[in-house]
């Protein structure tokens, strides 16, 4: 207690029991508090970490109380569903018995009438199940995914011209599409077809009727419904009455679609149309050692039309400096048109190296054009089938998929050195090691490697009406096979573009100058309608965590689905029919019957599962957050002691200092 004084002024006694008196106060106080609230954390300064650790439970609790609500509503429409599974099987089991009796001969065909009368009540209340059993306002055999309507385009005949007959071939192309075909479609008169060609002239075709297009499986030829050839498309026509350019449209809807969900699908929709030119380039100088070849080069047909266009004296490709592209020679002696290249010469430094190559050239009519590379790809050859996925892949029509074919896999990376050798190198790259077999490359040793290059203006350029800066594309190609390195393609791809290299889309012979023009690749538009036989699927939130679902997923079922669309007892052929129409029918709800079945067994194990849970969280979080009583009990009893031996002390400690008042009584 320290040194003790016999002063008056300051009662060190009184002061020390006093402050312990304090502190049992403010103990005796937070007891009284824990046992009050019967929680042991009032405030985060009872237990921070024991709070924090608390509340997560508690969410975790709560979730796991509503996620087990939500699989007892999934266990509520399951059982819907299996309720109005059970009369629909009722139904069946009647058309059947039904079917049965129409088919003995003992009846004439006028009693079968009134049998099959019934059979067609029974079916169309089957299908209103299907159609409007619904579960909190959701329908139950409503599908959740969509098919697809097709509206495909096809390319036009490609046509050509050579030397000073292509301005003729060209001449015509004015007529094709600038910005696309536009189709027009109804149920009265059926599909057609306009278009704004480059002079900006409209034109629409004739209706193509639904008969016609029924009886051509969707397909037909715009050219035959051009109209008159003296009409106001007239200019559609040649001299000689021929058509200008011909073009096959396809649309191939879902056997099952209707005339009006097929008008839903295309009517409005714009197809993209236009013409490209297939230039034939050529690396021009003495040189040709390591050259690379050009797997594909075309240029878009708006690019060769402004050229024309633009400039007043037109080309004719018949000299070197009339053409759609010639070379712009570089600054270091005029002897290239590469104007940025890569400068790694090994493989450590091309691995990291993402500088790629940019060629530059002039176009009549539009300007400086530059040509860089974006991507490289690789493409194998190899069909081993320890290689299958790796290297090559079987494709299959999804209307037939016992139609199958192989496809090779290719590999696309950045058009720059690092990109060539993470190609070459990859998991499906040529000189990468197949982890199955060991072994390094291809089995048959040929591969291909193509480099991608994009050809812009550096003006926008201007035709019919457009704005654009795109001009076309080509690739670079080379084979590589099981005796290629890394620094083998290396030097290969260095020696064929360096600061010599001079590429020119020209030849100096004019009879070897060509130019072929056909449409775009041919796009699809797809419009989402209903199904016809899809999923349904019903997620069910089974947990406190997200994605943690239960998947209620079963077939879209209707007339159509069970195959009794059509099923009627009008004869005994009729009857027969019906018979083994309803047993396969019955199997079809049977199963889904046990389908769902399984799922409620499911949800109700789930439900089962969440509740223990939730009741063993529950514990572990009241073992942390909750009030011992007892135990605190005992607590609040010994304070209340220790605070009534406080004040007894604190009166002790006062009187002791009424000794020293003898003293001075003494005096």
């Amino acid at each position: 207690m320290g040194i003790q004084t016999n002063s008056i002024i300051t009662n060190l006694q009184a002061a020390n029991t006093a402050r312990h008196y304090g502190i049992v106060t403010d103990q005796r106080a937070k007891s009284t508090e824990k046992l009050s609230s019967g929680y042991r954390i009032n405030r985060a300064a009872d237990d921070a970490a024991g709070l924090a650790i608390s509340e997560k439970m508690r969410r975790q609790i709560r979730g796991l109380a509503q996620s087990a609500d939500n699989i007892m509503e999934g266990v509520g429409f399951v059982q819907v569903a299996d309720g109005a599974l059970n009369e629909v099987h009722d139904m069946l089991n009647r058309i059947s018995e039904i079917s049965v009796k129409a088919a003995n001969e003992t009846l004439t065909d006028k009693d079968r009438g009134y049998l099959d009368a019934e059979v067609q009540q029974i079916k169309t209340e089957c299908d209103r199940v299907f159609k409007e059993t619904s579960f909190n306002e959701r329908l139950i055999w409503k599908a959740n995914e969509v098919m697809q309507i097709g509206v495909q385009q096809e390319p036009a005949v490609t046509q050509s011209g050579g030397g000073k007959g292509f301005d003729v071939t060209l001449d015509n192309y004015d007529k094709i599409p600038a910005n696309g075909f536009q189709v027009t479609a109804d149920t009265g008169s059926g599909v057609k077809i306009s278009w704004t060609d480059f002079n900006n002239n409209v034109h629409t075709t004739e209706a193509v009727s639904w008969d016609t297009l029924k009886a051509n499986n969707y397909s037909f030829e715009i050219s035959d419904y051009f109209g008159p050839k003296n009409g106001a498309n007239s200019d559609l026509f040649d001299a000689a009455g021929n058509p200008v350019f011909t073009h096959t449209l396809s649309f191939l809807p879902h056997t099952e679609a209707t005339d009006e969900e097929i008008v839903s699908a295309i009517n409005g929709v714009n197809i993209g149309a236009g013409a490209s030119a297939y230039m034939d380039p050529a690396w021009e100088g003495a040189d040709t050692s390591g050259k690379l070849g050009f797997s594909g080069c075309w240029l878009d047909y708006p690019a060769a039309y402004a050229s024309r266009h633009n400039d007043s004296t037109g080309y004719g490709f018949d000299s070197a400096d009339d053409t759609f592209l010639e070379p712009s020679l570089t600054a270091n002696g005029g002897q290239s048109n590469l104007t940025t290249k890569p400068s790694a010469t090994t493989v450590e430094s091309a691995k990291t190296d993402t500088t790629g190559w940019t060629f530059t050239f002039h176009m009549k009519g539009i300007g400086t054009v530059k040509a860089e590379c974006t991507a490289i790809s690789y493409y194998g050859n190899d069909e081993d089938p320890e290689d299958e996925g790796r290297w090559w892949q079987w494709n299959y029509d999804a209307q037939n998929p016992s139609n199958k074919w192989k496809s090779q896999i290719g590999r696309y990376e950045s058009g720059n050195l690092a990109g060539l050798m993470k190609t070459l190198t990859g998991d499906t790259g040529i000189l990468s090691q197949n982890p199955a077999t060991g072994e390094s490359g291809m089995n048959d040793g040929t591969g291909r490697v193509s480099l991608h290059f994009d050809l812009t203006a550096e003006n926008p350029y201007s035709y019919a009406g457009n704005t654009s800066n795109h001009v076309g594309a080509f690739y670079l190609s080379f084979n590589v096979d099981q005796t290629d390195t890394q620094q083998s393609v290396l030097d290969r791809i260095n020696q064929a573009l360096n600061d010599t290299t001079i590429l020119d889309f020209h030849k100096d012979s004019a009879t070897s100058d060509y130019a072929n023009f056909s449409s775009l690749y041919p796009n699809s538009v797809s419009i989402d309608t209903p199904v016809y036989g899809g999923m349904c699927n019903i997620p069910i939130q089974a947990g406190p965590e997200k994605d943690t679902v239960i998947d209620i997923s079963y077939e879209e079922l209707g007339l159509f689905q069970l195959g009794i669309a059509s099923t009627n007892v009008r004869t005994v052929q009729g009857a027969n029919k019906a018979i083994d129409d309803l047993k396969k029918a019955e199997q079809v709800v049977s199963e889904q019957r046990a389908q769902f079945g399984a799922y409620q067994n499911r949800l109700e194990h789930a439900y089962a599962t969440n509740k223990n849970t939730e009741e063993n969280t529950q514990a572990a979080e009241s073992k942390i957050r909750d009030t011992d009583m007892a135990t605190e009990m005992v607590n609040q009893s010994k304070q209340g002691i220790l605070a009534q031996a406080g004040e007894q002390m604190i009166t002790q400690a006062n009187q002791n200092k009424q000794g020293l008042l003898n003293l001075i009584g003494g005096q």
